[in-house]
């Protein structure tokens, strides 16, 4: 058991988890306890700034921003101008509690990060610099007091700057600072290099003490020939190769490959699914599966504009925020039942008219499932969008699409399973009525924002992606099956329990129930016990390679307990992902665990 702030996983410099080993650590972390906070090396991305995304910012506060200015950095002029709105508009609301002052002091700055291409610069001995090239920040200037709501945008939308982007910038920056420090006639304190001049004599010793290039050039090789990665050069086909992946699992193709050997890389135009009616064109790839998320309900914004939307069942908390804080107002059915069905319809069947309607299959952290075909039925009555969110089941586990517009997916998770790497995606469904419509605002809406070497990254991770899917299907059911019959354990939460049948109406041939499950113990006092004595990684996060535990609503509704409790996710409810581990050395963990309740 990793101890406390340490990544998960261990030594893992993009990891997407820490570990948080005791209940009282998850505690401390939500009541901002300073030694708990202080002890983290890292967090989950879009809750904790990463270290070197933190560093970014700190650069550009220093270089743009005024006395009690704060900063945060995102790719794109479009993702920093609707973080700018949305800030403007929430501050602005009757009775937000922020001052309206904060409002008009919000200010963006572009600036190009170029690296220098001389002989003797460190970007020349750095190929990673080289093949990257130019590239562009948008950094957000905001009064200190305003934090609290950039961070809701970061947060919610998962559209700021990655790790490796963040990097990339750090070590682009760096090298930049030391060319001028080292070509003459050029400021120290100018980011661009101006005159060619250099001094030869001092060449070697430049090179050699350049921000860890030849250190940058050796960790390149090695990931490239011993972790199978593809050439940065191919980050371009790397997306179209996982947009093909995805495709080909969502329509079950033959020509899905699954092994480790290194991939031919596809043509940028191929499209090798075209005659089964789904092919890469309708998969869009996001930097984060919030992000995917975000972007499907921009879409419906654009075309349902000025309509509340329907959360059906309880969600990931960050679904429900981006539709009751970005939109006209969400209609939030939180228990994801046949009653709550029953009421929606009621409820358009006296003249109320609804966006779109959201949903989780199955649902996190309960394993509900949704009548997706009753659903469908009212959408086409109707007239609105389904999104459905299939993280949970997994491309492979459910065939969904038939019943949805948009089906989104954060890669981050099972799809990836290393755990270093964010991501996510949308596949629209091209036998949808509302296609076109969706296609073309899509279109006009979407740009590609997913940094290049996490693209790499999430491509190598993904190549196994089924027959790690099929051993932890098989893990997770032996293990949901023995704490299912326990004396101590009150209930698990697991598709093969909740709504068993209504999911297999979904399951695709050869697929499972998932590995995810949640575990609900007699009281308060026996769940912490359990939790601290559970032999496998603790934190935030899904889908790992490994097996990892939280206190899913400590962590994610603390604020708001009594209120998740009202839905049926108790303060004591701890979610487990099943890992690649040996099923039965899983199962003794679990059980030694149990013995000290």
């Amino acid at each position: 058991m990793a101890p406390l702030g340490d990544s998960i996983p261990a030594l893992s410099k993009h990891a997407v988890s820490v570990s948080l080993p005791l209940w009282s650590d998850n505690v401390k972390y939500e009541e901002g306890d300073p030694f708990t906070l202080a002890a983290l090396k890292c967090g989950y991305p879009r809750f904790v700034y990463h270290p070197l995304v933190k560093q970014v910012f700190d650069h550009f506060e220093k270089k743009f921003g005024r006395p009690g200015e704060k900063c945060l950095v995102f790719p794109s002029n479009r993702v920093v101008n609707e973080c700018r709105q949305f800030m403007k508009s929430f501050i602005l609301k009757k009775d937000s509690g922020f001052d309206p002052k904060l409002a008009t002091s919000i200010r963006i700055a572009e600036f190009a990060i170029q690296p220098i291409f001389q002989e003797a610069s460190p970007a020349a001995a750095d190929p990673t610099t080289f093949l990257q090239g130019n590239v562009f920040i948008y950094a957000l200037l905001f009064p200190e007091g305003a934090a609290k709501v950039a961070k809701m945008y970061w947060q919610h939308t998962g559209e700021g700057i990655s790790s490796r982007f963040a990097e990339y910038c750090l070590k682009v920056l760096g090298s930049n600072t030391e060319s001028v420090k080292y070509f003459t006639g050029v400021s120290a304190n100018t980011d661009r290099f101006q005159t060619p001049g250099y001094r030869i004599q001092d060449q070697e010793t430049h090179v050699n003490q350049a921000s860890g290039a030849e250190s940058t050039a050796s960790q390149l090789w090695v990931e490239e020939r011993f972790g199978r990665n593809l050439d940065l050069s191919f980050a371009p086909q790397a997306k179209v190769m996982l947009r093909q992946r995805i495709a080909g699992v969502v329509a079950d193709s033959s020509e899905i490959s699954d092994d480790d050997e290194k991939p031919v890389v596809a043509a940028h135009n191929e499209s090798v699914r075209e005659l089964e009616g789904l092919n890469e064109n309708h998969v869009l790839l996001f930097p984060t599966g919030m992000s995917a998320i975000y972007n499907a309900f921009r879409v419906v914004q654009r075309l349902r504009p000025n309509l509340k939307t329907v959360q059906f069942g309880f969600p990931y908390t960050d679904t429900l925020k981006i539709q009751e804080k970005f939109g006209s107002g969400c209609i939030f059915l939180g228990h994801g039942t046949n009653a709550d069905l029953d009421e929606l319809e009621s409820l358009l069947k006296s003249g109320e008219r609804i966006g779109a309607f959201f949903c989780e299959f199955p649902s996190n952290p309960l394993l509900k499932s949704a009548d997706l075909k009753r659903i469908r039925s009212l959408a086409d009555q109707f007239d609105f969008l389904v999104v459905v969110d299939e993280t949970i089941g997994n491309f492979y586990n459910v065939a969904v699409l038939n019943y949805a517009d948009i089906v989104v997916s954060s890669l981050t998770k099972v799809f990836s399973g290393d755990c270093n790497v964010m991501g996510g995606s949308a596949v629209l469904n091209p036998f949808s009525s509302n296609y076109i419509s969706i296609k073309l605002a899509a279109t006009e809406l979407y740009e590609d924002t997913m940094w290049s070497e996490d693209a790499i990254f999430l491509e190598r991770n993904s190549r196994n992606f089924i027959s790690r899917t099929v051993k932890i299907n098989e893990t997770a059911k032996k293990l949901a099956l023995y704490l299912h019959s326990h004396p101590k354990v009150e209930c698990v939460h697991y598709p093969l329990f909740s709504d068993k049948e209504l999911y297999a109406t979904y399951l695709r041939n050869g697929g499972g129930y998932g590995g995810l499950f949640s575990v609900i113990l007699k009281d308060s006092q026996s769940a912490a016990t359990f939790y601290d004595n559970l032999d496998v990684a603790k934190g935030p996060s899904l889908g790992t390679n490994f097996t990892l535990a939280s206190p899913y609503t400590i962590l994610a509704h603390f604020t708001e307990l009594e209120w998740a409790e009202e839905f049926g996710v108790a303060a004591r409810l701890i979610r487990v992902s099943v890992g690649l581990e040996d099923c039965d050395s899983l199962i003794a963990k679990f059980e030694r665990s149990l013995s000290q309740v």
